[in-house]
């Protein structure tokens, strides 16, 4: 019986190191003897059915290149009742079986194979749902406590060399480019920048007009 092994992890790669997933694999289908066909592995969310390894698994299964898809708990397939069942019904017609390590062997064709897949996936589904509640909640606690999100800001920015280099005429690209530091980057700091101008100028430094380079067009001055 020749067998497909499917791993995925999730985007962030949390204690889901595939090279944890695929040694049980292997020794599963060892133990079985199974004949291993090949070894599929995504990193991508259970709710993506466009997964490229799992597509072009399926497309295997299509031609019935093996007889079972192996993984190690049914979420690692699909945590969508509606896209878990799309898959089963294509698998049915292939004539492959799947095999969830957590819960065994899993008939498509068979009443019960349907009841307790549809009833696993739902409750994973169910999971995944809460735990989006959960985090959205709690970065709205932490938005009203006054917790910021997004990139931190790099803390090797020379402020004050900037702040001159614009007192001297500059725009962003000429600095981007002599400091190699990216304009984005600059602009991201903008505000801070524009601080240590002010503290410039209230040392008695003359200021000098500051030159467009380009970044007119992209209405930053």
């Amino acid at each position: 019986m020749k067998v497909a092994l499917y791993v995925r992890v999730s985007t962030d790669n949390t204690g889901q190191d595939e090279t944890l997933q695929l040694p049980r694999l292997r020794e599963i289908a060892q133990a079985r003897g199974y004949e291993i066909f090949h070894e599929y592995q995504d990193q991508a969310s259970a709710k993506d059915g466009n997964r490229p390894k799992f597509k072009e698994m399926m497309a295997a299964a299509s031609e019935h290149k093996f007889d079972v898809i192996m993984a190690t708990k049914l979420d690692r397939i699909m945590r969508s009742v509606v896209h878990l069942n799309t898959t089963m019904d294509n698998l049915s017609v292939y004539n492959v079986s799947l095999i969830c390590l957590d819960i065994g062997e899993i008939n498509p064709s068979t009443p019960n194979g349907r009841l307790q897949m549809n009833i696993i996936a739902s409750i994973a589904e169910w999971e995944r749902g809460i735990i989006s509640a959960r985090t959205s909640e709690g970065i709205q606690a932490r938005k009203a406590r006054g917790q910021t999100f997004g990139r931190k800001k790099r803390d090797d920015i020379p402020l004050s060399a900037i702040a001159l280099m614009r007192q001297n005429g500059m725009g962003w690209n000429s600095i981007s480019q002599e400091l190699g530091i990216p304009k984005s980057t600059l602009l991201d700091r903008r505000e801070d920048i524009e601080k240590a101008t002010n503290r410039i100028l209230e040392q008695g430094s003359e200021k000098v007009p500051i030159i467009n380079d380009g970044s007119e067009k992209e209405g930053v001055f």
